[in-house]
């Protein structure tokens, strides 16, 4: 039986992809797409991998459907397949971390024909400031081994939950919490500087 928090339409959507229709399965990849890619891209930490990880588990998803368990979320499960792909790429070559965690790109500071004011400079120093803190701590996280970057990476992007993100691993709770916390001391020991920010309150 399905937990009430799956989606009915997703099981009939997947229903409809094992029975062979293709527009239910290009349905469920525009819903989950980005989301997969997300997930891909602050593991591997490249945009082309990201696609090509998004390409290979709607590949493996759909043709493993039958194998679906039916209680679990279809997007907990595609994540799944994503990051385990993910985590393939980083075994397989080191893989520079090239955007931040957050799936933005705060490297680029746009800079104006003009400031009147006398502001701009203030500016561009405070962003110059923060993109230099931020490509540490992105060449701090590339050291970390694949398990623990995976769950941080995962953990730090504010999508994902503990359990989500041990669903998605299919490791335990405790693992995902304990992999966080030693990744969460080598980056600290990493960047002095940064520790209060890479410190919850639990670890307080």
């Amino acid at each position: 039986m399905a937990r009430s928090d799956v989606d009915q339409e997703e099981l009939r959507l997947l229903q409809a992809v094992a029975n062979g229709d293709a527009d239910a399965g290009q349905t469920l990849y525009e819903r989950h797409r980005d989301y997969v890619y997300r997930v891909a891209l602050r593991v591997t930490g490249r945009h082309e991998d990201a696609m090509d990880v998004v390409q290979d588990s709607f590949i493996k998803a759909f043709r493993s459907v039958d194998n679906f368990a039916r209680q679990s979320r279809f997007r907990t499960w595609i994540a799944r397949i994503a990051a385990n792909r993910s985590l393939d790429l980083l075994r397989k070559r080191k893989v520079r971390l090239a955007v931040p965690i957050d799936g933005g790109d705060d490297r680029k500071v746009e800079i104006p024909d003009r400031d009147a004011s006398g502001a701009f400079a203030g500016r561009v120093e405070k962003n110059l400031e923060q993109n230099e803190l931020l490509a540490r701590l992105q060449d701090a996280i590339e050291t970390l081994p694949a398990d623990q970057r995976s769950v941080f990476s995962l953990y730090a992007s504010g999508e994902m939950t503990y359990g989500e993100i041990a669903e998605a691993l299919g490791i335990p709770i405790g693992t995902v919490m304990s992999r966080l916390y030693h990744a969460r001391r080598k980056l600290r020991a990493a960047l002095p500087d940064l520790a209060a920010a890479l410190t919850t309150e639990n670890e307080s």
